[in-house]
């Protein structure tokens, strides 16, 4: 069963989530898929952050589900993308 972190210090099992930590889950995951992706040499799968610094899909995704920050430069990714939303 997938273990979800609904805050940076709280993990808990998918089926002990309450209603409102699924939603904000579920929101996380939209933003997350809303993120530009490629591929490295034709290989490596990427994801390119608002703030133009770019990860494996598989570790960034991760880091995301927890902390919805650039590790490199910690700006929120959530600002920048509902900005971009906003401005188009």
């Amino acid at each position: 069963m997938p273990v979800y972190y609904p805050s940076p210090n709280v993990c808990r099992p998918a089926a002990q989530l309450t209603e409102e930590e699924q939603v904000k889950i579920a929101k996380r995951i939209g933003l997350i898929q809303h993120l530009p992706a490629g591929t490295y040499e034709g290989c490596d799968a990427i994801r390119y952050l608002p703030c133009m610094h770019t990860y494996h899909v598989e570790c960034i995704d991760d880091w995301l589900m927890r902390s919805f920050t650039c590790p490199s430069c910690m700006e929120p990714v959530d600002a920048a993308l509902l900005t971009s939303y906003e401005t188009n």
